[in-house]
């Protein structure tokens, strides 16, 4: 506590505002400096010890309690949380031995045909308009069409809009990957990106490496691919273990490997560092090019910007995908492809497949990053999140029934919840469904159709008594299956 007190509190600069503030707090807290109960200095008192806004230091307090690190009470302050009881994570499940499994998309296809009512979408993984900049994305959509009709309705032919591809590049290079703009090939949305990068890099009958459980999207994919997938087990908290890894290469023929590891759909999961540095070391070594979907990359709820698997990549090999469609709007479908050794194939499929990327969207995405409009954006939508993924937790830990587990999110706006045994998590979405309530029943996120006990929600929308009714709703289907009540 000295340290705040006496207005040691170090910042780190290169972290962006709030996030800065909550992370030395954390660390604080972490390693005991700071103990369960204490008092934290006033907002504006810490922000004359660290420099900061008021503002900045509001919104770092907000973050920490959303995360359950702080709380607040009326005309006191905030204070330390007591420890929490230490709850469980839901179950990783080691993937079965024997021969690459041969993906089935017909459960996937029954799920996605399904047409479900009412304003509560725990189901697909997008955020609600009201936490996207929509009416800032209709003004600068209103001075492009005013002010460059010539750009953005002819089209913008593959690679795709230049100036774009030179943004996307930098804030690649600013996190430390060797990426130029002619690196970066523009796709309609990340889905694409990722098929592109299958058709580029694999043929029919070929090995696919993945983590499970991972987004049913994704394996999708490979079936229709027609690949053969290698799971590896995705802890909820630090993603794939390096050494499943390397046992997995010395065992299979592996043609590309596709993984997920900032904020991987549907865990949360964010892979530490070193481990990347580990994964993207052995596959280079092994030449195996790797596919890196980093969708929810810029979702950190409290670090920000997660470090891409690119930047550790020295042969070339790394395959970065990425979209605004998790940041700024799922509807634009502007995604990217950043790679120097696959480029110009990449370039050339993407013609044949879809010819270009619509002009118009990529041009109001790249209007507003200059403007400087996106960080801010980013900055709000982040703590937006965490509180959301705060809130919802602790209703589905009352709500459902005991020996529920939930995951631990460190970023994107995903939970994925392991059910008591007994609940058959598609027997689950099915009365969830009759009761206008969509979610996404585990088994979806396996190749090896594992995880019948888990489901996923998506949390990317505020708090409401809508929303905390919907989770009853869902606590009480929960407890009925759970007593064999089906």
């Amino acid at each position: 506590m000295d340290d705040v007190q006496n207005g040691a509190l170090a910042i780190d600069v290169r972290e962006p505002h709030y996030a800065a503030v909550a992370q030395q707090l954390l660390a604080q807290i972490g390693s005991g400096g700071l103990r369960p109960g204490d008092r934290l200095p006033s907002v504006r008192e810490l922000a004359r010890q660290t420099g900061r806004s008021i503002t900045t230091v509001l919104r770092a307090y907000e973050h920490l309690e959303a995360l359950g690190a702080i709380g607040s009470r009326p005309r006191s302050g905030y204070f330390v949380s007591a420890a929490p009881k230490a709850r469980p994570l839901p179950q990783t499940l080691q993937a079965p031995s024997g021969p690459p499994s041969l993906i089935s998309g017909e459960l996937v296809a029954d799920f996605l045909q399904a047409r479900i009512g009412g304003p509560l979408r725990f189901g697909d993984s997008v955020p609600e308009p009201s936490l996207l900049p929509v009416a800032s994305l209709n003004r600068v959509a209103r001075q492009l069409l005013r002010d460059e009709p010539e750009l953005a309705i002819p089209y913008q032919m593959s690679p795709g809009y230049q100036r774009l591809r030179e943004q996307l590049a930098g804030r690649l290079a600013a996190l430390g990957a060797e990426v130029a703009a002619e690196d970066v090939v523009i796709t309609t949305g990340g889905m694409e990106a990722i098929n592109l990068c299958l058709r580029a890099l694999t043929r029919a009958g070929d090995t696919l490496l993945m983590e499970a459980p991972t987004f049913y999207g994704l394996l999708q994919a490979a079936e229709e691919h027609g690949l053969r997938v290698v799971e590896l087990p995705n802890d909820p908290l630090t993603g794939i273990d390096p050494d499943d890894l390397r046992r997995a290469v010395g065992r299979h023929r592996i043609a590309a490997a596709l993984f997920v590891q900032n904020f991987n759909n549907p865990t949360g999961s964010l892979m530490p560092d070193e481990a990347k540095r580990e994964v993207v070391r052995t596959l280079n070594a092994a030449g195996i090019p790797l596919i890196e979907d980093d969708v929810y990359g810029e979702l950190g709820f409290v670090a920000g910007r997660a470090t891409p698997l690119k930047v550790y990549d020295e042969a070339d090999l790394v395959l970065h995908c990425g979209s605004f469609s998790k940041t700024l709007s799922p509807g634009f479908r502007v995604g990217a492809i950043a790679s120097r050794r696959y480029a110009r194939e990449l370039t050339r499929r993407k013609f044949t497949l879809s010819c270009a990327t619509a002009s118009l969207p990529q041009m109001i995405v790249s209007r507003y990053l200059e403007t400087g409009g996106y960080e801010r954006h980013l900055r709000g939508l982040r703590a937006s999140l965490a509180r959301s993924i705060a809130r919802i937790s602790e209703a589905v830990l009352q709500a459902f029934p005991d020996g529920t587990s939930v995951s631990r999110p460190q970023g994107g706006f995903v939970l994925w919840i392991e059910l008591p045994g007994t609940v058959d998590a598609v027997q689950m979405f099915r009365r969830a469904a009759q009761a206008g309530i969509a979610i996404r029943p585990g088994t979806l996120f396996s190749a090896s159709a594992q995880y019948a006990h888990h489901i996923r929600l998506n949390c990317a929308m505020p708090w409401s008594a809508t929303v905390a009714a919907g989770i009853a709703t869902l606590g009480r289907i929960a407890h009925a299956l759970a007593a064999g009540r089906g």
